[in-house]
């Protein structure tokens, strides 16, 4: 982020997200072909659904325990750390979460987003080969980045969550979620998180949808 929107490493270091990004839906295509449905939900999901012994909290430990995600999330700036349900997504996380993954996060939540840096640009530069080559390779990695959270909630949360739960006996499903909730509010609040990572066109959202379109309408 210090080398702001103009640098030519900035290209750069957006090609290697981008190469990232391409892999993370690489593998998600593999778990949704080979992954066993009910090996999921009846032996993995419940090692990371929390359980109180006594006084204590205990959980498994998943992927959503690492900053990364939201780093991304923050630093292209699809979603931001004002926004009352996102930083309370955050702040639960926060709770499982390594030292050193929190520092990262705390760190990320004051930066100036790159979608942020690409606007303020935007009429001065706009037309520059700097800003064409960086603002074109961003809004890549913005849509490719909206495919992995598309991917996760349409094909795996669908498939390997939902469908599984809807097959159990109704008396079982009382406790299904790790909240508590009920199941179909549980995943109503991930589907605006996709959205939010999609600059999905909602106005019920803080989508980006507007920014984004912004920038893409001075590409040439």
């Amino acid at each position: 982020m210090p080398l702001g929107v103009s640098h030519p490493v900035t290209y750069d270091l957006l090609v290697a997200a981008q190469d990232a990004l391409e892999d993370v839906i690489t593998h998600n295509d593999s778990l949704y072909e080979k992954l066993d449905d009910e090996r999921f939900f009846y032996c993995v999901r419940p090692y990371y659904k929390p359980h109180r012994v006594g006084l204590h909290e205990y959980r498994g430990a998943n992927a959503g325990d690492f900053a990364g995600i939201n780093v991304i999330d923050m630093l292209l700036g699809l979603c931001q750390a004002d926004n009352l349900s996102y930083s309370q997504l955050l702040v639960d996380k926060f709770l499982y979460m390594l030292p050193e993954d929190q520092s990262v996060l705390r760190d990320v939540m004051r930066r100036q987003s790159l979608l942020n840096g690409f606007l303020e640009t935007l009429e001065t530069h706009g037309a520059e080969d700097w800003f064409q080559k960086n603002a074109a390779m961003f809004i890549r990695v913005c849509e490719t980045h909206g495919k992995t959270a598309a991917q996760h909630h349409n094909m795996l949360v669908s498939r390997f969550i939902e469908k599984q739960a809807q097959a159990l006996p109704e008396k079982f499903q009382e406790n299904i979620t790790a909240s508590g909730p009920p199941l179909e509010i549980v995943i109503a609040a991930p589907a605006k998180l996709r959205d939010l990572r999609l600059a999905a066109d909602r106005d019920d959202i803080p989508s980006r949808y507007a920014d984004i379109e912004k920038l893409k309408a001075v590409l040439q």
